[in-house]
């Protein structure tokens, strides 16, 4: 009798011991996730070009933390007729810890933009309302983690007269997952910012060159592993007084296997 309550009074010290373990090591748990997103620097601006290689992470203030998962460094030119258009890199980035408000902002980035809708749904005598309202049904809600494209270039007009020209109206990535650029794009930077659709793009003046960065996101479903293959379909050059159209827009292939 009395060692079978000495072999209990054994397990129970030990249960005690085991819980006061957890309960120190617990706060030791917390300071360590705590000291490990406090490692995370935390940029005021667009918190992109902050990553350098995979893996870097970045906080974005009141947004969201940015982690770079791919890059494919292009550094290619393209030209059409006066106007040069070089590409610098492609990236695949996460977003993640997002506030409510970065997430409303690029919910409305995903399903049909007004423009997709209309071209669907307007064979069937739908109103302007309910084209908008078949767009707005369309939208997703937001992941805990979402991955989005990155494209980074610069656009160039080396002719003397001004020039009106969208770069990239329609990309492709890996052969089969296309955007319209200027509904889709969610980043407003350099030369996104000056008009992201035709009717409101401010012309290029002579010899004015723009830095530009695009933003697409990806669809959950699409199971990208690696990006192999890129190819972007430019607008129509036309002259900036008289509107004349100079040269049709074209396609060009960008592959990105052994980058």
């Amino acid at each position: 009798m009395l060692s079978a309550l000495a072999g209990l009074l054994l397990v129970s010290l030990g249960v005690l011991a085991f819980n006061n373990s957890s309960s120190e090591n617990e706060p030791q748990k917390r300071e360590s996730r705590k000291t490990e997103k406090s490692k995370i620097p935390v940029v005021e601006e667009f918190g992109g070009p902050h990553l350098e290689k995979v893996g870097d992470k970045v906080h974005q203030k009141n947004w969201g933390t940015l982690t770079l998962l791919e890059t494919k460094p292009v550094n290619k030119s393209f030209e059409l007729a006066h106007m040069v258009i070089t590409i610098k890199d492609i990236r695949r980035i996460q977003l993640s810890s997002l506030t409510d408000e970065a997430e409303k902002e690029l919910e409305s980035y995903t399903g049909l933009s007004f423009e997709e809708a209309y071209s669907i749904y307007y064979k069937d005598h739908l109103s302007m309302e309910e084209i908008d309202q078949k767009a707005a049904w369309s939208k997703a809600d937001i992941d805990e983690r979402v991955s989005y494209l990155e494209i980074t270039y610069s656009v160039e007009n080396k002719d003397s007269k001004e020039l009106q020209f969208y770069s990239m109206e329609n990309v492709t990535f890996n052969g089969n997952l296309t955007y319209d650029v200027p509904t889709k794009n969610f980043i407003h930077s350099g030369d996104t910012f000056i008009g992201t659709k035709k009717v409101s793009r401010s012309d290029y003046q002579p010899g004015e060159k723009r830095e530009g960065t695009i933003g697409l996101l990806i669809d959950p479903e699409e199971n990208i592993e690696e990006l192999a293959s890129f190819s972007f379909t430019t607008d129509d050059i036309s002259d900036g007084e008289s509107h004349e159209s100079l040269m049709k827009g074209t396609s060009f292939e960008v592959p990105l296997i052994g980058k």
